[in-house]
């Protein structure tokens, strides 16, 4: 899409749209594994949902922040207890809030609209992106 070095692209607009969406992402204990800018687009990647205890205290972390007995414990138990429990509410949320986060990062950034969305996670979800799709393009 964009490289580095053109100066007709608000790189910083983007930078703080990233920004921005990690920022609401992690305080709502999405898992963000990363965030980043590429070839002038958001790469937000994340999951929805919560799979294990883990998920739920450490969202975004690939690895253990337990000591090792409740590690254990968190992979046999936790992911079957916890989908089952939280799941059913959180996932849903997480979809609201996952077209919200990039609805709002697109209003505030409108000239950039189609680099903070074309390579998001779930696509699908950005309804207000997909309607307008044909139009960007």
């Amino acid at each position: 899409m964009h490289q580095w070095g053109e100066e007709d692209f608000d790189w910083e607009a983007l930078e703080n749209a990233i920004s921005y969406i990690e920022k609401r992402f992690r305080r709502y204990k999405i898992g963000v594994r990363q965030a980043k800018e590429k070839f002038g687009t958001a790469r937000i990647y994340c999951s929805l949902g919560w799979y294990q205890l883990h998920s739920i205290t450490h969202s975004g972390h690939c690895y253990s922040r337990y000591p090792k007995w409740l590690w254990h414990l968190d992979c046999i138990y936790g992911t079957r207890v916890i989908p089952f429990l939280f799941n059913w509410f959180v996932i849903p949320f997480h979809k609201w809030l996952y077209r919200d986060t990039y609805k709002i990062a697109c209003d505030k950034y409108p000239h950039i609209k189609k680099e903070i969305c074309c390579m998001a996670d779930f696509v699908e979800l950005l309804d207000f992106y997909e309607s307008n799709r044909k139009e960007i393009k």
